[in-house]
């Protein structure tokens, strides 16, 4: 790196940093900046964790992560576990993705998600309350009134849900 003598001026750099964003159809992103050998291996570490050796994004394949972290048990969308320190938002939030990818529905009712996270394991006191946090990061949306009250997730709780998921099957 080259130093100017003048003591307000800043480094400057000889090679070049790049900066690319890409952002999957599963909802995940993916971010880098720095030297182009660095984000080009970067990104293909990245697209080879998403297609898994079938070629095909883990969602889509009939034993995707989706597919071993959930069950669908009288018509609701379950975690086949209760997970060790995961919470009933948590749990609500894969329960939207899965719904989400498997399913394709796009919002979820506020009576089945609440009936799907108790099935799971969980026993969260009111699912608005739960799903607060969610809310206000932006990772879900909710529309209706009381009882008529629906969810859907949002490509950035998909993503959340999706990295969650990930460590979890």
């Amino acid at each position: 790196m080259a130093y100017s003598k003048d003591p307000g001026a800043t480094k400057r750099h000889t090679m070049t940093n790049m900066k690319l964003r890409l952002k999957h159809p599963s909802g995940a992103e993916f971010e880098a900046e720095g030297p182009a050998e660095f984000i080009i291996s970067e990104k293909e570490g990245f697209l080879r964790r998403l297609t898994g050796a079938q070629g095909e994004p883990p969602e889509i394949a009939a034993d995707g992560i989706w597919g071993r972290i959930t069950a669908s048990k009288h018509g609701l969308v379950t975690l086949k576990n209760k997970h060790q320190g995961l919470k009933a938002g948590e749990a609500a939030l894969l329960l939207l993705a899965a719904e989400r990818q498997l399913s394709k529905a796009a919002e979820v009712a506020a009576i089945a998600l609440s009936k799907a996270v108790k099935a799971s394991g969980y026993a969260p006191e009111r699912l608005d309350r739960v799903l607060a946090k969610a809310m206000k990061e932006g990772l879900v949306r909710a529309s209706g009134t009381k009882r008529n009250r629906s969810y859907n997730i949002t490509d950035r709780g998909l993503e959340r849900a999706w990295m969650e998921a990930r460590k979890l099957g």
